[in-house]
């Protein structure tokens, strides 16, 4: 199997740092939202990829869940403490963890932010799908499935309030929909950020469009892996207790579950990003900063569109969600 440019282009960073700074072994530190799922899994099999071709230690660590606001302070003020010599960070609120970021580089450790925004300009780098594009993105193929026609009403099943990416995905979403003359009948926000949390608030939500036996929505839009679980969640229980549903539905992020959902038709489309390749560069990313490398402001780590067909003729798309 060949190695990917973007490894390659990691181990010439390393020859170079090498050549410049000598042989020490660096230790920094990589902050996800959670270490609870398949999506922060596969961003740790990147990250922990380029500190091995890298040459350097990483710590991986992250809350349980992605509400611990506290707790990612506090991992954060460990770290420091450590003394490592950089940190990578996937911020759980674009404005609370700001004073955080900054109190780390005004310790003299380099931040580089990854998945999610956050407010200030204390940061290196921020390497992110481009959320807002990627909002656009699942509009796009929503208002492609349903079509040109009047009175038609969608949803946006948001994520935990105050998280940078699935705000700029929402936002993305709803200016795409609006702008094709829908309406946006319902964004509701979970009341926690695991699957239970959004399958709730999806089904409360959902139960407000059940008239005559079916579902009177037209399309539905979700933010990212949790919440495209529970919405999907929520809809086979809708289809299990008879109700008729042939809503559009385009979900964010991929997993083996949301694969066989599109592989089956019960979810129309994905907006999936590329985990590893966004942990691979965020370390990637923080060791050219430590060895004063300069470095874009933003990294475009990417996203496609899973639909179907692409399941079965694209063998990219089939690589990117783990299929053979």
């Amino acid at each position: 199997m060949k190695t990917p440019l973007f490894r390659l282009a990691a181990v010439l960073v390393l020859a170079a740092a090498s050549a410049a700074f000598g042989a020490e072994t660096i230790q920094i530190a990589a902050i996800p939202k959670s270490t609870g799922n398949e999506f922060w899994e596969t961003v740790g099999r990147g990250a922990k990829q380029a500190a091995k071709d890298l040459g350097v230690n990483l710590r991986w660590e992250g809350t349980l869940t992605e509400t611990e606001i506290a707790e990612q302070n506090k991992i954060i003020e460990n770290m420091v403490n450590l003394g490592v010599k950089g940190i990578a960070l996937a911020p759980l609120n674009q404005k609370a963890m700001r004073k955080q970021v900054e109190a780390a580089v005004a310790a003299g450790i380099p931040v580089v932010i990854f998945d999610s925004a956050v407010d200030g300009t204390a940061q290196s780098s921020f390497v992110a799908t481009d959320n807002h594009q990627g909002g656009i993105m699942g509009g796009k193929e929503l208002v492609r499935l349903v079509g040109d026609k009047k009175g038609v009403k969608v949803m946006c099943m948001r994520f935990v309030q105050g998280t940078g990416s699935t705000e700029a995905r929402s936002l993305g979403f709803i200016e795409t929909a609006k702008a094709a003359g829908y309406t946006v009948a319902a964004d509701p926000y979970p009341d926690s950020g695991d699957v239970a949390g959004c399958k709730t608030a999806a089904a409360n939500a959902l139960e407000k469009f059940v008239k005559d036996g079916a579902l009177d929505l037209d399309g539905i839009f979700a933010a990212n892996l949790v919440s495209t679980l529970g919405v999907s969640s929520a809809l086979d229980d809708l289809r299990k207790s008879g109700i008729k549903v042939t809503v559009k539905f385009v979900g964010f992020d991929s997993s083996s579950k949301l694969v066989e959902e599109v592989q089956a038709g019960r979810i129309d489309a994905l907006v999936a990003q590329n985990p590893e390749r966004m942990g691979y560069l965020a370390v990637e990313t923080l060791v050219k900063v430590i060895h004063g490398a300069k470095v874009p402001a933003m990294v475009d780590t990417g996203a496609v569109l899973v639909t179907k067909d692409a399941l079965t003729k694209d063998p990219a798309v089939r690589k990117l969600v783990g299929l053979p």
